[in-house]
């Protein structure tokens, strides 16, 4: 998937292409390489596909990037803005960041 034939969105929704296709290296890799989403209104909801592929992959780094962009939106639905989409509320994503970016670093999830 390539910006061209994919649109100006194309790198947010990269990782989670690229995860569904059992292509972790490379989702990883393309998660690590996301700038910081356009200031428009897919904000939040480019944030929120950040922090859905961070939490697949367990990067801390795009975790914690995530979770302190999307904080001043919890009260709001992700992409609603838009009037195109929305991938819920955004207090959903960041409840599903928190236990993550409880544990310390390097801290194995827990099994229970």
């Amino acid at each position: 998937m390539s910006t061209s034939t994919g649109g100006p969105y194309a790198p947010w929704a990269r990782p989670l292409v690229l995860l569904a296709r059992d292509r972790r290296a490379e989702a990883a890799a393309a998660l690590r390489a996301l700038p910081e989403p356009p200031h428009d209104l897919l904000t939040e909801a480019l944030w929120c596909l950040a922090a859905r592929a961070a939490l697949a992959l367990g990067d801390r780094t795009t975790m914690e990037r995530a979770h302190a962009a999307l904080l001043p939106a919890a009260g709001e639905l992700a992409g609603a803005g838009s009037g195109m989409l929305t991938l819920g509320p955004v207090a959903a994503h960041l409840d599903d960041l928190r236990a993550p970016l409880r544990r310390p670093a390097g801290a194995a999830p827990s099994r229970s």
